[in-house]
C-alpha cells in the first residue's frame, strides 16, 4: 500500500533563496521552512559565499605553468592546453610531511610515485590542443600539503611519456590565515 502522508505538489511551494539553485524557502500549507537543501549541506554555504578561486594550469608541450604556492581551502582547477598535442593533468596529493622539493625530486626520478607516498584519491583533466578542458576539478586544499601535477600521455605508442620529458609540477599549499 502506498504511503499517502506526503504532501502533494499543490501544497508544496518552493522559491529560490538568494538566487541560489540549491537553497530554497519552502512553504507547506501555512508552515514555512527556510533553507531546505536540495543537494548537500555544503550547498547552503555556496549560497552565501563567493565561488571558490580557480587555479589555471596551462599545459605547453612537455611542461606545466601553474602557481608554485596557493592558499588553502576550496579551490577549482582548470586545464588550458596551449600545446600542439593532447595533454592531461593528473592531480593528486602527497602524504603529509613531503616537501615541495622532495615531491618534485620524486616526480623527476620515479616512473611512478609509490602508493606509500601519495594519497589514493586524485583527479584528471584532459584537453585537446589549443583548448581548455570542458570540466574543472574541485579540491578542498589542505594547509601544508603538496599536490602533484602530472601528464602521462605519449605522442605515439613508442614515445616517452610526457612526464619523462619534464611535464610534471607541484603546487604547495600555504598555512591557514
Amino acid at each position: 500500500m502506498r504511503n499517502e502522508s506526503f504532501f502533494s505538489a499543490p501544497q508544496l511551494k518552493r522559491r529560490p533563496l538568494g538566487g541560489c539553485d540549491t537553497c530554497y524557502e519552502t512553504e507547506i500549507g501555512d508552515v514555512r521552512r527556510t533553507r531546505v537543501l536540495m543537494v548537500t549541506m555544503g550547498a547552503a554555504a555556496a549560497c552565501t559565499r563567493s565561488a571558490p578561486p580557480v587555479i589555471e594550469i596551462t599545459a605547453i608541450n612537455y611542461a606545466f605553468q601553474a602557481p608554485a604556492t596557493v592558499a588553502p581551502g576550496p579551490t577549482r582547477f582548470r586545464l588550458l592546453n596551449a600545446g600542439t598535442v593532447p595533454h592531461e593533468v593528473q592531480i593528486f596529493v602527497f602524504k603529509p610531511g613531503i616537501s615541495a622539493d622532495s615531491a618534485r625530486g620524486l616526480l623527476n626520478t620515479m616512473a611512478r610515485v609509490p602508493d606509500s607516498l601519495s594519497d589514493s584519491a586524485g583527479a584528471v583533466l584532459i584537453a585537446a590542443p589549443h583548448v581548455a578542458a570542458p570540466e574543472e576539478v574541485y579540491v578542498d586544499l589542505e594547509p601544508g600539503r603538496v599536490y602533484a601535477l602530472v601528464c602521462q600521455f605519449r605522442d605515439s605508442p613508442t614515445a616517452q611519456r610526457h612526464d619523462r620529458l619534464g611535464m610534471f609540477g607541484v603546487v604547495a599549499v600555504g598555512a591557514r590565515k
